[in-house]
Formats: C-alpha cells, structure tokens, sequence
C-alpha cells in the first residue's frame, strides 16, 4: 500500500513538471512572437517624428502637460452595410479613427461622405479571396485565378466608389494576401493611386506587407483585433492590450468592427486612454 502511494506521488510530480514545461514553452514561443514583430527603433522615429509635436491637452485642465505614453491607430471594419445609431454612434467618438468601407453597399458612399465631412479618416475595405467560402461583394471582390485587367479594374473600382478613400485594408483575404501575384498587381495599382495599403493579417501566411514595401507602398500591419469575441469586457481587455503594445513598441495598429458593444467600449475607454497620455492618429500617420 505505501509502495503504492509512493507511486502515485512520483506519477502526480513527473505529470506536473511536464505540464509546467509545456506552459513555459508556449510563453516563451509568445514571447519570441512579439519580438518578432517589433518593428526597428529607426522605424518607429521616423513614424513619431512625421507626427504633430503639439502637447497632448485633451480631455485635461489646460495647464497639464501628459507625456505620451504610445500611438494607436484605431481602424472600423465593415462599414456599408447599415445605417443605424451604431453607424452614427462612430462620428461622435472623440478620436482621430480611420472608418475601413466596403464598397457597393447600400450605405457605403452615404457614410463615406458622412465620416469624411466629419473629420475622419477613410480606407476602402477591400474584398480578398477566403481560404474557405468567400462571402459577398461580388462585383468587388479580389479572386486569385482572375486575369491581370480584371484585377487591376475591380481594385480602380472600389477607389472610384470610395473618391474620399486615402488608402485600404483587406476584407477577409486569407488566401489573396498570401498570392504573390495577386499582391503584386494590388501594391502596383496602389502606387499608382498614391495610396497606403494596412495588412489585416487574416493570415499568418500573408505576404501584403513584404510586397508593398518591395514596391515602395507605404504600409503597416494589424497588431491587435479587438472584438472577435463581442463581449465588452474581452473588448476592453483587447484595447488595453493594443495601449501596452503601443507603450512598448511606440506605435500600435487595432482593428474593430461596427459592432454596438465596440462602440460602447470606445466610448467609455478612448477619454480614459488620452488621460492616461496615449495618443489617437489616423492609421495613414503610422505607415512607412
């Protein structure tokens, strides 16, 4: 019976060493991941040197002065497709935010105008390839086993839809931003509209961002998404995770959608965020 006990003793440490060893390799995995994705100190002085140097007073007596703590990027996904008090409930946020539309939709250039004349910043959302079903958008939407013209016309297309549109992000696209040939004719049609190009990274295999800086487009990449899980209090711990980014690497890039617990988040968490000395800038301050 001791024999026994001593046994099941040596079984319940060994299985808990294992299982220690197993949590300290995926932390250190993760931690070699952000690493990973630290852009240079070069990069990031050049970001913050474009920016405006005016103190941030916002939301503060006028005799405070805040050092700030990072740069966040906030870009909405989706809009287009509603026209709402949620839709609406984005152009009283008290941010520079950049509105990603999806073009064709009933309500996409209505609220483009909206956003615009609102003082904030517009990327069209463009339709990219699924490695699953492609949903929607067909008239605008990027295949990969699409010729050359057809293309380059679906991507002159959606900036004639969205003329207030100074650059765009992908809307699914986890296959065609991983197609090299597909990215290539997108980072030329960009170049040639002087546009800037954001990476949503729907996929770990997306090659946007090393096609665009290949062809000299100005680009970043998605840090943070905010609201997969439409929870608020998942939403608010997404956006503090997007501020301790922004505080570590200098610069941060989040993206939500039109969802009304986002909105709600947004409206209570962005005053509190400018207090505490982070700083909201239009994603297209944050591309090089």
């Amino acid at each position: 019976m001791q024999q026994d006990y001593k046994t099941l003793i040596i079984y319940v440490l060994t299985l808990f060493v294992v299982v220690l060893l197993i949590v300290l390799k995926k932390q250190q995995d993760h931690l070699s991941e952000l690493e990973n994705e630290v852009i240079s100190d070069e990069e990031v002085e050049l970001v913050l040197d474009s920016l405006d140097k005016e103190p941030m007073k916002e939301d503060v007596p006028k005799e405070t002065v805040i050092p700030m703590r990072g740069v966040i990027a906030l870009i909405i996904d989706d809009f287009g497709y509603r026209n709402d008090h949620i839709s609406n409930g984005f152009l009283e946020l008290p941010a520079k935010l950049t509105y990603a539309i999806i073009p064709g939709h009933d309500h996409s250039q209505n609220f483009s105008k909206k956003a615009y004349d609102a003082g904030y910043e517009i990327i069209v959302h463009l339709p990219m390839e699924n490695i699953g079903k492609t949903y929607g958008e067909e008239e605008y939407v990027l295949m990969s086993y699409f010729q050359e013209d057809e293309i380059k016309q679906r991507i002159n297309k959606s900036f004639a839809n969205l003329p207030e549109a100074v650059g765009l992000n992908n809307h699914q696209g986890s296959r065609g931003t991983a197609d090299a040939r597909v990215m290539t004719l997108l980072a030329k049609e960009i170049k040639a509209n002087k546009k800037f190009f954001i990476d949503s990274r729907t996929t770990r295999n997306s090659l946007a961002e090393s096609t665009m800086r290949k062809y000299g487009v100005p680009t970043n990449k998605r840090d943070i998404f905010l609201d997969n899980d439409l929870d608020e209090e998942k939403i608010t711990a997404q956006l503090l995770k997007l501020a301790d980014v922004a505080e570590r690497k200098g610069i941060a890039i989040g993206i939500g959608h039109v969802k009304p617990q986002t909105l709600s988040v947004l409206q209570r968490e962005i005053p509190d965020l400018k207090k505490k000395g982070f700083r909201f800038e239009f994603a297209s301050k944050l591309v090089y």
